[in-house]
């Protein structure tokens, strides 16, 4: 009995992830309220408390959880490109494969970390603090992949990669904010041109 109960409350607390990830999508933190998410996940308001101190730490859970999953995506995605191209290569085609994806949508929603950041990193010290370790998270990941396009000599060796990968992720974040506005993923895939083809390859 205590299984099933617990199995519940995992049940439950997952379907609050969810339903939180989808309402600061589409609306933000600050515009969703905690017994906007409770309806949605058909809870008693009163009964949200008892997975979540407040809602600060609900929106770091959320946090966490996005970066849980966009990790995996990312990595799955990776490891497919990587079996057609080499492993620097492989993460220009992934960007694109992303890019394509937010073409297909409707509405452009960009990435959450990027939204939040603009949103609620001055008012909220403990969601900063998640949103800075994840978005390392990604960082490490561009990193890792354009060290090894430094050692293959696909990529510039005078900065160092890590360097590099804070302007990549720099880049994608301010292109996928034009793509919000503008309504079209044409900023995406015209910096991801201007990155991989003209300012990561080495100077000649």
């Amino acid at each position: 009995m205590a299984r099933k109960k617990s199995a519940d409350l995992e049940k439950t607390k997952q379907n609050l992830l969810e339903v939180g990830l989808s309402l600061f999508e589409q609306k933000g933190f600050n515009a969703t309220g905690i017994q906007e998410i409770a309806t949605l996940a058909d809870i008693p308001k009163g009964s949200f408390y008892n997975y979540f101190s407040s809602k600060e730490d609900f929106g770091v859970a959320v946090i966490r959880y996005y970066t849980d999953i966009s990790i995996e995506r990312w990595a799955n995605i990776l490891v497919a490109e990587t079996q057609k191209e080499d492993y620097y290569k492989a993460l220009h085609t992934a960007f694109l494969a992303i890019a394509e994806e937010y073409r297909c949508t409707e509405i452009k929603k960009g990435c959450l970390l990027g939204n939040l950041a603009a949103e609620i990193s001055e008012t909220s010290e403990e969601c900063r603090m998640a949103l800075q370790q994840s978005i390392s998270k990604f960082k490490s990941i561009l990193a890792e992949r354009l060290l090894v396009g430094q050692e293959m000599g696909n990529v510039r060796s005078d900065l160092p990669a890590q360097q590099l990968a804070d302007l990549v992720w720099d880049c994608w974040q301010g292109s996928l904010l034009r793509m919000k506005i503008e309504k079209s993923v044409e900023p995406v895939n015209h910096d991801l041109e201007l990155l991989f083809h003209h300012i990561l390859p080495p100077r000649i």
